[in-house]
C-alpha cells in the first residue's frame, strides 16, 4: 500500500468514526466533546441499567431470542432433514448442528454473556459489566447441548427419577410439535409483557449493537495508528 493510499484510508476512517460519535452524541443528547474512554463508560452505564432492569428475566429472554432465531434459520432444515433421513444416513445433520450452535453463541455474544459456574451453580457473567446474572435449567440445557437432536427429558431434574434418559429425536411429528411449542412460547412471551417492556428490550439491543460497533472501531483505530506510527519509523 502506498503512503498516499494509506493516508486516504486513514482519513476516511477518521471521518467515519467522528461521524459515528457525532450521531452518538445526538442519541445521548450530549453537547460537550468526550474522550473514547468517556464514551465507553457511558455505554457501560447504559448497559448496566438494562442488566438491572432485566436481571430476573434473562433466561426467558435468551430462550425467546433463541426460539426466534431457531424458527427463522434452522427449523425448516430440521424438519426437512428428519423427513428425508434414512437409517444410518446423517447427510446434512452436521450443518444443522453447526448452524444451531452458531445462533446460540450469537445471542450470548449480543448480550456479552458467558455461562460460568459459581459455587456449583451455573450463571451468566456479563463480560461488559462483570455482573453475575441468574440463569435457569431450561436455558442452560439449550446453551450446553451440542447436538440439537439429543433431547433432554422435560421437567425439573430435581423431581425426576434417576433412570430417565435423554433421547435421540428424528421423529417428524416431534419436531412439528416442537415448532408449535416455539410459536406458543414466543406469543406467550410477547403477550405477557407490556409494550414498554418490549420497547425497552429493543432499545437495549440497540445500545448493545452500538457498543459493539464502537469497540470494533476503537480496535481499528488503534491498529491504524500503530501502522501509521510504524510507517513513520520505517521511513525515518
Amino acid at each position: 500500500m502506498s503512503e498516499k493510499t494509506f493516508q486516504n484510508d486513514l482519513l476516511d476512517f477518521e471521518n467515519f468514526f467522528e461521524k459515528f460519535k457525532t450521531d452518538l452524541k445526538e442519541d445521548l443528547n450530549i453537547r460537550e466533546n468526550l474522550t473514547d474512554e468517556e464514551y465507553r463508560d457511558i455505554f457501560k452505564l447504559i448497559i448496566k441499567e438494562y442488566e438491572n432492569e432485566f436481571y430476573n428475566d434473562f433466561s426467558e429472554i435468551y430462550i425467546y431470542d433463541y426460539y426466534q432465531a431457531l424458527l427463522n434459520n434452522v427449523m425448516d432444515s430440521i424438519i426437512n432433514f428428519v423427513q428425508k433421513k434414512q437409517l444410518l444416513n446423517n447427510d446434512g445433520k452436521p450443518e444443522i448442528i453447526e448452524k444451531e450452535r452458531a445462533l446460540s453463541k450469537n445471542i450470548l455474544y449480543l448480550y456479552g454473556f458467558e455461562l460460568a459456574e459459581e459455587n456449583g451453580e451455573l450463571e451468566f457473567i456479563s463480560k461488559i459489566t462483570h455482573k453475575q446474572i441468574p440463569v435457569n435449567y431450561s436455558a442452560t440445557q439449550i446453551i450446553t447441548n451440542n447436538d440439537i437432536f439429543f433431547r433432554p427429558p422435560k421437567g425439573d431434574p430435581k423431581l425426576r427419577g434417576p433412570h430417565i434418559n435423554y433421547t435421540i429425536e428424528y421423529s417428524v411429528d416431534y419436531w412439528i410439535n416442537f415448532q408449535n411449542e416455539i410459536l406458543n412460547y414466543i406469543q406467550k412471551f410477547e403477550n405477557s409483557h407490556s409494550k414498554d417492556y418490549l420497547e425497552d428490550l429493543k432499545d437495549y439491543r440497540y445500545w448493545l449493537n452500538k457498543y459493539r460497533i464502537f469497540e470494533n472501531l476503537l480496535v481499528q483505530k488503534n491498529t491504524l495508528n500503530y501502522l501509521k506510527g510504524g510507517e513513520k519509523n520505517v521511513k525515518n
